[in-house]
């Protein structure tokens, strides 16, 4: 239906162009700046580094691949098997993704302890929609006369920028660090309720929705006449200006059992945003039946008939907007990791994420390996479990030239290799400066 179609389209692009899986590969590579974000007690080694600007992105999808969706024919053009990748979605489907920009860090190191500042940004969208959503997008709902379709998307999207400082300190054989971090959300929304149900009479064939939908919005989205407006001037000039305001805290420790080995833990993202700013609860709520249908199914219907019948079915998908100040809880993480030196030239890593997101609990478990090939050279690869599968294999490298570092790497190449197998892409570039090697660390 015209007036729904936005809505889940609005649900698909928040998650489409931003490619979330957990990162597993940086928490493991300590010597890259930036890794503190998983770890503050994490340490570079160098007395003084910069972190220029550096990207990750990752996107996960729990439904169909592109193999499932698309076939190459016998003439060399291509087939879309809709009704195939229908068949294979689950009940409910999730879409998740990251998006993180660091914009500029900086770090000192001397004896025991480390100081750092950080700018960020970041991303999180959460996208959840019914089988029987994407039944009625593809096929309408002249096949499911007599039944009730539930067809209303789930939506979760959270933009923020955030100010850190960090410190950490060595007592003995441990060192013990934590981030306090300033955040200016940018924009949310989010459903609260996501009812909209569809029935078709079977024998008068009158269509009736019934919707009991609300969404808490602020600074990006606005619902009003044409159902969807996204509004992305309201973005500009924010980053520390958004009367948005939240904090959080990171927590960590590395124990040096031996030289060779050691384990950490830490605790990230643990704080909330309070939405004030544009803030608002849109809400339907309501019946309506439409009995204008004189023809069997919906696909008899010509365009002007059935733009008629969405002209008249907009009046129970009508938004009441309210002031409504609202707060999101970020996806809170526990990461317990282990590294063996062997020598100066190989470590080897185990890492364990638990990522709480959308009130779900995400695992994640990987293991890696990297070697220093020489002073200018280091290389890695890291076997992950994410996404409830265990077939993604990392890679990783970082290059030294003088004091500038470029680091790139993925968590799951494969998907690179066999995209249309891939239901999850992951990868991160970024470069730093670095200055002051301590060759104690």
């Amino acid at each position: 239906m015209r007036k729904l179609i936005p809505l889940f389209c609005l649900a698909l692009l928040s998650a489409g162009p931003l490619p979330a899986q957990q990162e597993v590969s940086l928490p493991m590579l300590q010597d890259i700046p930036g890794s503190e974000v998983f770890n503050p007690a994490f340490v570079t080694g160098y007395a003084w580094s910069v972190s220029l600007p550096a990207l990750s992105t990752s996107l996960v999808a729990d439904g169909p691949n592109v193999r499932d969706l698309v076939s190459k024919s016998p003439g060399g053009g291509y087939v879309l098997h809709v009704a195939d990748a229908i068949n294979n979605l689950k009940d409910q489907n999730h879409l998740y993704n990251t998006t993180k920009l660091r914009l500029f860090g900086l770090s000192h190191e001397w004896k025991n302890t480390r100081v750092f500042f950080n700018l960020n940004t970041r991303n999180a969208t959460h996208v959840g929609f019914s089988k029987q959503l994407a039944q009625f997008a593809a096929y309408g709902n002249g096949p499911y006369v007599g039944d009730s379709l539930h067809i209303g998307p789930q939506l979760d999207v959270t933009a923020y920028s955030e100010t850190a400082l960090g410190l950490s300190h060595r007592f003995g054989k441990l060192r013990i660090g934590a981030a306090a971090k300033l955040l200016f959300g940018l924009a949310s929304a989010r459903t609260v309720k996501h009812d909209l149900t569809l029935y078709t009479d079977p024998e008068y064939y009158q269509l009736s929705l019934t919707s009991d939908y609300v969404v808490e919005a602020s600074s990006l989205l606005r619902l009003n006449d044409s159902l969807v407006n996204i509004d992305f001037t309201t973005l500009k000039n924010k980053f520390s200006t958004s009367a948005n305001r939240g904090f959080a805290w990171d927590f960590g420790l590395v124990w040096e059992m031996t030289k060779a080995f050691s384990v950490s833990v830490s605790l990230i993202d643990w704080g909330q945003i309070h939405w004030t700013e544009n803030a608002k609860q849109y809400e339907s709520h309501g019946t309506y039946t439409y009995d204008g249908l004189a023809v069997k199914t919906i696909s008899e219907i010509d365009s002007a008939a059935f733009n008629q019948v969405l002209d008249s079915v907009q009046q129970v998908l009508n938004f009441s907007a309210v002031p409504h100040d609202f707060t999101t809880v970020l996806p809170r993480k526990l990461l317990v990791g282990g590294t063996y030196r062997f020598g100066k030239m190989t470590v080897l890593n185990g890492m364990l994420d638990l990522t709480q997101w959308a009130g779900t609990a995400h695992p994640a478990f990987s293991l890696g390996a990297r070697s220093y090939v020489n002073k200018q050279l280091a290389i890695g690869g890291v076997l992950s479990y994410n996404n409830r599968e265990i077939d993604h294999l990392g890679i990783n490298a970082s290059v030294k030239l003088g004091p500038l570092q470029v680091y790139a790497l993925s968590d799951n190449v494969l998907s690179y290799l066999f995209p249309g197998t891939a239901n999850d892409l992951h990868f991160r570039v970024g470069a730093a400066l670095l200055f002051g090697k301590q060759e104690n660390e």
